[in-house]
């Protein structure tokens, strides 16, 4: 059972995440690969994971300039897949009123030359009903959907990834993303990634009690393998040699803390199943204005 120092720790939409949009760091050697990354990791090749996009959430009630930095995938060629938490402010239940998505980006400081720009507004930005109510954020609703301005053209189609069916357990993962390396930043330039075990039922309840639902979660139980701040809402995937594929199996949602601290390091990082989702997902993105998502049973 966790103990009362091991909470929720929301990846992104903590006080730190409040980044100022007109100051950001110097990148140095993003390009290297090889560089401690994420958390244990290492910085992939350009051209590798090309489903990704990132995110910088904005709400009306922040302060200006200010914004949450997530990951999403690519799912159709209407929709980006993301945390709930990305878009929802789990303290207020706010709605980000303005969603920048960038497609085709490598590295975020300073933004890539190729990336494309797509800024997305209203209703469009869609957390999953349930995840906030009366108050309170419900972590296994912890999931939304993005609906682009337009359909993607035929010829970026090849970002599309798939989803995995059915959910995955006990086995290897990537998590990607341009997260924090440490539980204190800084946030990488690059798009990293890191691998690890997904946990079994028993060793992810023992660490989260009742926070953890096996069914709608899972976690890795990787010490010093696991995700960060700003890797929120980007994917955990699993590769099949079959198919030569990368397939999304999770959604990063939160890590857990330690004297009220992100204690990333510790591994036992939980992610939201699409798979338990794959009706709402369905539902809220199929004939409506995209096609429904590739979903991979290898």
């Amino acid at each position: 059972m966790m103990s009362n120092c091991q909470v929720i720790y929301w990846l992104v939409l903590a006080s730190a995440c409040l980044i100022n949009a007109n100051s950001v760091a110097d990148r140095s050697d993003a390009d290297d690969e090889g560089v401690d990354e994420i958390i244990g990791g290492t910085t992939v090749a350009r051209g590798q994971h090309q489903y990704m996009a990132y995110l910088r959430s904005f709400y009306a009630s922040w302060p200006p300039g200010s914004y949450g930095g997530c990951g999403g995938t690519v799912i159709t060629n209407r929709y980006i897949l993301t945390a709930a938490h990305c878009v929802q402010d789990h303290k207020t239940g706010e709605i980000a009123n303005k969603v920048e998505v960038r497609l085709k980006v490598y590295t975020i400081r300073p933004m890539d030359s190729g990336a494309k720009l797509i800024t997305v507004t209203g209703s469009d930005i869609k957390p999953h009903p349930l995840f906030y109510r009366n108050g309170v954020p419900n972590s296994i609703y912890d999931i939304a959907l993005i609906k682009l301005t337009a359909d993607l053209p035929t010829s970026d189609y090849y970002l599309i990834g798939n989803l995995y069916m059915p959910g995955v357990d006990q086995t290897y993962v990537t998590a990607v993303g341009w997260g924090y390396t440490s539980s204190t930043g800084p946030g990488s330039s690059t798009l990293k990634q890191v691998s690890f075990r997904i946990g079994t039922n028993d060793e992810c309840k023992n660490f989260w009690g009742v926070r953890y639902n096996h069914e709608f979660q899972l976690c890795g139980v990787v010490p010093g393998k696991s995700v960060c701040s700003g890797d929120s809402g980007g994917p955990i995937v699993r590769y099949s040699s079959a198919y030569q594929t990368y397939s999304q199996v999770g959604i990063s949602s939160f890590v857990p803390t330690s004297n009220g601290q992100a204690a990333c390091e510790m591994g036992y990082a939980v992610f939201t199943r699409p798979s338990a989702h794959l009706g709402w997902i369905n539902a809220n993105s199929c004939g409506e204005g995209g096609f429904c998502p590739p979903l991979l049973y290898a």
